[in-house]
């Protein structure tokens, strides 16, 4: 018990230790991907903003959803869900395709997981320009609470790496892994407060939903930049536990499995 207690900030130590390869790694990932791109990472913006532009005309026009400022509503909801689904599903194929390197880096193998988590926070940070600019051009002030950004991160960060760790660690020895990820992806999508808010959910219907562990993340991201409140101390504190209850499961289940990866991939 105390040695996986000890995982954690075994795994911050060792992310503080190795930051020059995660930050070397990142920057190569980054240019690899938009290399060839005449926008580069203006398409980090884009995406996510062009994503939202469809969903608000859907939403608020066509399903008439009477909600002010809409737009920030959802983009606010879309940004810790699109960090969340890119992640994990990246990293499901992450050890089979650096299966070569094992033996030739001694490094701990869930770097290069991590490589894809940092790789995907930098795309969240560069698309909060977007959100801002929306916020401006609708008149909607910029809150103060905004700046607590890096703490509703720290909890989306924790579940985000523990997630992706599990998935990674079954998808070397269960082919279906994949498929059955992309089914529970659609589902926890809906499952999620991206397009709507609890006020529109039946009580007994949230009391379930508040399990899926980015329900509260994303309202936590929507309290700051779309109603300007800071989260509930106790409620971001439970949340905090059980965001690093899930990392602590996702280093046990894939310590205990890396020594086998080389026989499956």
């Amino acid at each position: 018990m105390t040695n996986a207690i000890q995982a954690i900030p075994d795994f911050f130590a060792q992310v503080y230790g190795y930051r020059e390869y995660l930050k070397q790694s990142v920057q190569r990932d980054l240019k690899n991907k938009y290399k060839r791109s005449m926008l580069g990472y203006l398409w980090t913006m884009f995406h996510p903003l062009a994503m939202m532009g469809v969903l608000a005309v859907v939403f608020s026009h066509i399903m008439q959803i009477a909600m002010k400022d809409y737009a920030v509503f959802l983009f606010a909801g879309l940004l810790p869900w699109n960090y969340f689904s890119s992640t994990v599903m990246m990293s499901l194929g992450s050890i089979r395709a650096n299966a070569r390197l094992f033996s030739q880096m001694p490094l701990p193998k869930y770097l290069f997981i991590l490589s894809i988590t940092f790789s995907n926070l930098f795309n969240l940070l560069v698309a909060l320009i977007p959100l801002i600019l929306i916020m401006l051009i609708l008149g909607r002030p910029i809150p103060l609470t905004a700046l607590a950004f890096p703490i509703v991160l720290m909890p989306l960060f924790c579940v985000v790496v523990g997630v992706s760790l599990i998935l990674a660690t079954s998808n070397v020895f269960f082919n279906d892994t994949l498929h059955l990820t992309e089914v529970a992806m659609s589902m926890l999508y809906f499952m999620s407060p991206i397009l709507y808010d609890r006020s529109n959910l039946p009580e007994h219907v949230v009391q379930y939903l508040v399990l899926n562990p980015l329900f509260c993340q994303i309202e936590f991201f929507r309290g700051l930049f779309y109603l300007g409140e800071l989260p509930d101390l106790t409620t971001y504190l439970i949340n905090a536990g059980g965001s690093l209850l899930i990392l602590l499961i996702g280093l046990v289940v894939f310590r205990s499995s890396e020594d086998k990866f080389l026989y499956f991939v």
